[in-house]
């Protein structure tokens, strides 16, 4: 992944997000096809061990599987995802749910 390769971004006027795929695809979601948006905790097991990470899951209407991103996908920039998608959705009324 080269640097200026984001996994989210949001648009400019704050009516979408950008998610680029685990293919390299850049999928963009328009706010009225998110349900919901989820802050919380990912279990990440690895043969011997676990980890606990943050994680943003995005429930999208008519798919069935969210849309997540964890915090070792992107040390980096994961706290300005947080903080773009927690003003994304309170922008567009998107119920967000901080799970601690």
């Amino acid at each position: 992944m080269n640097k200026s390769d984001r996994l989210m971004t949001c648009n400019r006027d704050w009516t979408g997000v950008t998610i680029l795929t685990k293919k390299g695809r850049h999928v963009f979601v328009n706010h009225s096809q998110i349900e919901e948006i989820r802050l919380g905790y990912f279990t990440v097991s690895k043969i011997f061990s676990k980890k606990v990470t943050e994680k943003i899951e995005i429930r999208v209407k008519g798919v069935k599987s969210p849309v997540i991103i964890t915090k070792p996908m992107d040390w980096d920039r994961f706290d300005q995802y947080k903080r773009e998608i927690s003003k994304f959705a309170s922008d567009n009324k998107i119920p967000l749910i901080d799970i601690e």
